[in-house]
């Protein structure tokens, strides 16, 4: 009888890291049979994905409370579909309000479980290490502070090195200009004009949030950069047009580039992100970059009460310091976003002053290869099915 792992992933990010990991695994084991909740990426690993991650893309703590009932009835699937299938392994890829549910239940049910990348309980409701304790097998990290974190409350977790090294190779200058000159022919982008890139997010809430700030503030670079090209960043299956009013936002002339991450982090002069993995990216692509975030007024009075780091930035987080400029809530004013993105547009030395701050953190993020490592660890509780 095959083996069978369960991968879940309720997010973008977490289904490109899924889709990775089950090509590593499909590399040892050719026969393995997985499933899970996740999209694109991991459908094109192989893997049977019995739930679409982006009906469950919910923002901020409200909307969690406010769709209990739609995740109440997504586990019991999912817990139907490991127990009728005879699940060997569930694989939990962050998501934490859903896995942590999904671990207990699958732990009860006696089936192992692997948390690879682990939630952010080092910055808020720390509380549930008690829960990965008690449910989770093994806990695979990506950041080496996790690694220590989880030590102190006497949990052997593996920092393997993050991902992102797998999917974004380092370019030398020469080979990072022909990437440019090839996206700029592409999208018909003259050689010379500068770019803006704005990335709202992958989910409809999020985008809802941040995209009109983003515009505002694209707007006024516009007047003050008249080449000015602004490319909008469109996360997929999420309709723009329900965020850019025409009457409000249609004179800006904007291109919408689909599924192409990478090519608007390489091409743009200076990009404006939602924070999330997308802030990695942009500094392992080496692309100047500034951070904002904005969620619903209940939420971020709840997350000022609970997070407990200095920052929302992952790269920051990462570097314990600030080296990109992060604007949370009424900070994001498009005005003060206008004033840190103008020179990163216009002047070459903070041009390059920010990209060479910015590919510093990939000197702290390990060696490449963690799918493969992450799939060795895997492979034990594979063999022991």
């Amino acid at each position: 009888m095959p083996y069978r792992i369960y991968i879940s992933a309720g997010e973008a990010s977490g289904d490109m890291h899924g889709g990775g990991l089950a090509g590593a695994l499909r590399g040892a084991f050719p026969d393995l049979v997985i499933s899970g909740m996740g999209g694109d990426r991991m459908r094109s690993a192989g893997v049977e994905v019995i739930e679409d991650y982006r009906q469950y893309a919910i923002m901020g703590f409200v909307g969690v409370i406010a769709n209990l009932h739609r995740f109440s009835r997504l586990l019991k699937r999912v817990v139907k579909h490991i127990r009728e299938e005879r699940v060997n392994l569930v694989v939990l890829i962050d998501y934490s309000g859903f896995n942590l549910r999904l671990a207990r239940a699958a732990n009860r049910l006696g089936v192992k479980v692997v948390y690879f990348i682990s939630p952010q309980v080092w910055a808020w409701r720390t509380g549930r290490v008690k829960d990965i304790k008690r449910y989770v097998d093994r806990m695979i990290t990506i950041f080496p502070f996790e690694k220590e974190f989880y030590r102190r409350y006497g949990i052997d977790a593996d920092y393997i090195g993050h991902p992102l090294l797998d999917e974004i190779p380092s370019l030398d200058e020469e080979q990072r200009k022909a990437e440019v000159q090839r996206f700029r022919l592409a999208h018909q982008i003259n050689g010379k004009s500068p770019i803006l890139g704005l990335f709202p997010g992958s989910r409809a809430k999020e985008i809802e949030k941040m995209l009109p700030t983003m515009l505002c503030t694209a707007a006024m670079l516009r007047r003050d950069i008249p080449t000015l090209n602004i490319l909008i960043a469109r996360a997929p299956n999420i309709d723009l047009g329900r965020h850019m009013s025409l009457a409000e936002f249609g004179w800006i002339q904007s291109l919408v580039v689909d599924n192409d991450t990478a090519g608007v982090l390489l091409a743009s002069d200076a990009v404006l992100v939602s924070s999330g993995t997308t802030t990695v990216e942009a500094a392992l692509h080496g692309t100047p970059q500034v951070v904002m975030y904005k969620t619903s007024w209940l939420t971020y009075r709840i997350a000022r009460a609970c997070v407990k780091v200095d920052y929302i930035a992952m790269v920051n987080l990462i570097a314990a310091k600030r080296i990109v400029p992060e604007f949370i809530q009424d900070e994001a004013q498009p005005e003060r976003l206008r004033d840190e993105l103008y020179p990163l547009l216009t002047d070459n030395g903070a041009r390059r002053a920010a990209r060479q701050a910015s590919l510093e953190i990939r000197k702290l993020l390990g060696e490449k290869g963690a799918y493969q490592r992450a799939a060795d660890i895997a492979a034990h509780y594979i063999g022991n099915c």
